[in-house]
């Protein structure tokens, strides 16, 4: 009985061969390809993103501005003189009235690795009027003396930047160029119109008594640094923080001037949204110097806010 089976199936497998080698035959290797049809790349937004607002991508080119408020306090003391600073009080030494904007141009070179470029122009103009002695020359008499007067003082301060910065995931490798200068005009009134010896009596009259100075000061130099993205919060209210040190900088005011160092942080907003096109841009800054042979407290402050799109 095995046996039969057994010559049954070999039977049925002669027959079969012939059929399947001649079906071989006849496929081509032209004929045996894969219809596969590739679907066009489409970039994936996040929420928060649109065609028009969203982040770079690898091997692009974003350009972003930043229009924005600016106020800035800031101050030179000048160690010789009477009248020896450009304000006498952080608090009332505001320029409150600015305008700036920046460009925010970036290359993304790979998921983890970004170029940007930011360029910076802003100014903003303040008033400051306060009471001190200054120093007149007296008709008469070969010696200058001090007198108390008011002091109306107009202030004109800009502040120019370009910031490079390599980045790397969360963190940011920050070298930049920056200036600030402030121009002042200073009316003068002094409080007396005469000059009284204690002994002698009057002497001469003031000369100069109501008279208006001008006077300029800038601080030019670089800054070099890390900062840290707050990558763990919502995409939409990101910001950095930054510490820089500050090694060449040339304080000049009052025809003096010298080399100091010193420090910078510095809180910027990364993206805060308020719409498909627009985004919010904050940035705080203080800027603080070492005291140099002919000045001492030199620092800048610095608070903007304003609009980013694209």
């Amino acid at each position: 009985m095995r046996l039969g089976w057994c010559i049954l199936v070999a039977v049925t497998a002669m027959c079969l061969l012939p059929g399947l080698h001649a079906q071989s035959d006849d496929v081509k290797p032209e004929d045996m390809k894969f219809d596969i049809k590739r679907q066009p790349y489409e970039r994936t937004l996040h929420p928060n993103e649109t065609e028009r607002f969203h982040e770079v991508g690898v091997g692009e080119i974003g350009l972003a501005w930043n229009v924005f408020y600016t106020a800035r306090s800031y101050n030179i003391s000048d160690i010789r003189g009477v009248d020896n600073s450009l304000a006498n009080n952080w608090l009332y030494s505001f320029d409150p009235w600015g305008l700036g904007v920046r460009a925010h141009i970036e290359y993304r070179i790979s998921n983890e690795w970004r170029l940007s470029f930011m360029p910076r122009v802003d100014g903003a103009y303040g008033i400051l009027n306060t009471q001190y002695p200054n120093t007149h020359e007296i008709e008469g008499v070969p010696f200058r003396r001090n007198y108390r007067g008011a002091n109306d003082a107009q202030k004109l301060s800009l502040n120019l930047e370009f910031e490079f910065a390599a980045r790397w995931r969360f963190l940011w490798f920050v070298h930049k160029f920056d200036a600030w200068m402030v121009f002042r005009r200073r009316q003068v009134r002094a409080y007396d119109s005469l000059y009284r010896d204690p002994q002698l009596g009057v002497l001469g009259r003031i000369k100069d008594r109501e008279r208006v100075d001008w006077e300029q000061a800038y601080v030019v130099g670089t800054a070099t640094g890390i900062g840290f993205e707050f990558f763990f919060l919502p995409e939409s209210t990101r910001f950095s923080i930054f510490a820089l040190w500050r090694p060449f900088n040339n304080v000049s005011f009052r025809g003096k001037g010298g080399l100091t160092n010193g420090l910078e942080v510095v809180i910027r907003s990364s993206d805060f949204e308020l719409t498909n096109q627009f985004g919010i841009f904050f940035e705080a800054s203080v800027q603080m110097y070492l005291p140099t042979d002919e000045f001492n407290d030199v620092y800048y402050s610095q608070f903007s806010v304003g609009v980013k799109f694209r």
